[in-house]
């Protein structure tokens, strides 16, 4: 609806690897909004890891977008 609206859908809050993988499997969604979620983790694994992580993540989960086209 919100595309046929001509709104980009962004999702965030609460996201974490295992969920962002899911939502950046809908091709509605433009935009995650992870940032609170990466902080804390890198004050355990680092920045750098933890971003590269996220974006794999994000990657397997886009992956699947195109799978299914």
């Amino acid at each position: 609806m919100a595309r046929n609206a001509g709104l980009e859908v962004h999702a965030g809050h609460g996201l974490d690897f295992i969920t962002a993988e899911k939502i950046a499997s809908l091709s509605e969604i433009v935009e995650l909004n992870i940032g609170h979620f990466l902080i804390g983790e890198a004050i355990f694994d680092g920045l750098g890891a933890v971003v590269g992580q996220m974006r794999a993540a994000m990657e397997r989960g886009r992956a699947q977008i195109r799978i299914a086209s």
